[in-house]
């Protein structure tokens, strides 16, 4: 069953990568590359938390939870971290939520909701399947009073987390349930909290059974799929921003060849080369 993983991803300051021709922006788009060829990956939403700009937030589609365990422990994991370490400031997270509808397009992609709400709410890990079930309606009852009342509102979707994860602010683990909406801008769903129509249904979420912590945040997320040729060509890295990141220990025994318009190859040569490494069949038990 296709499922979400849900990142959390700490950039360094100054080091985003908004701009795709920037430094910062070209090794986002090596790492998104990397990702997007790996078996079992669908597609990305990127884009940065607008109540904390230094928070890159993916959202990634898989098919399963077991093919991106298998791009956890594949040859390749170490080199595309040590790539996306170029531009991340601390330690980052991530689970997986299986929402319904998945894909989650209609409410990530910025193409069709150029703001998403992310709704996060955090309950104990006894949580009953019942008490579960009512969440979900709760929530879905609510996203119908949105629907009918809010014109700027667009697509939502929303799934129980899959793993028990912290509760902020606490020392305990919990039981999450993650609620997207898609607003035309962080402004309409600003405006859309000072009416009666949510005033008078927030209860929905607010007085949910044994809630921990409610959380909403929002980022516009740009959809990426089909690896290079979704993402763009990583041979089109920029100087500044190349070595030997596979082997950073080591310096380059043979300089990178320079192409025509100033970029080199090698480091494009080294990500293609490692990615065909990861495909090959495996062999023995």
């Amino acid at each position: 069953m296709g499922v979400t993983e849900i990142a959390f991803l700490p950039l360094q300051e100054g080091k985003f990568p908004d701009d795709r021709m920037s430094a910062p922006g070209q090794v986002h788009l090596d790492v998104l590359d990397i990702l997007l060829s790996q078996p079992g990956c669908q597609r990305c939403y990127w884009g940065r938390q607008v109540e904390d700009r230094k928070l890159l937030r993916w959202f990634v589609d898989w098919d399963s939870i077991e093919s991106h365990k298998k791009f956890i422990n594949s040859p390749l994991y170490k080199p595309f971290l040590d790539r996306f370490r170029l531009i991340l400031g601390g330690p980052s997270d991530f689970y997986h939520a299986q929402f319904t509808p998945h894909p989650p397009t209609a409410a990530l992609s910025d193409t069709t909701s150029p703001t998403t709400e992310i709704v996060t709410m955090w309950f104990p890990t006894s949580y009953s399947e019942e008490d579960k079930k009512k969440v979900v309606d709760d929530a879905k009852a609510l996203v119908a009073v949105v629907e009918k009342e809010a014109r700027t509102y667009r697509a939502s979707a929303g799934g129980w987390v899959e793993e028990e994860i912290d509760i902020p602010g606490t020392d305990e683990k919990g039981k999450a349930y993650v609620l997207l909406i898609g607003w035309t801008s962080v402004e309409a769903h600003m405006e859309f909290r000072e009416t009666n129509a949510f005033k008078e249904n927030i209860h929905y979420l607010r007085d949910a059974k044994d809630l921990k912590k409610l959380e909403a945040v929002h980022a516009s997320l740009t959809e990426v799929t089909g690896g290079a040729s979704g993402v763009g060509d990583v041979s089109d890295v920029q100087p500044d921003i190349q070595g030997e990141v596979l082997n950073p220990q080591s310096g380059p025994k043979n300089p990178p060849k320079t192409r025509a318009d100033g970029t080199t190859t090698k480091h494009a040569e080294q990500l293609r080369g490692a990615a065909n490494a990861v495909h090959k069949p495996a062999t023995g038990s």
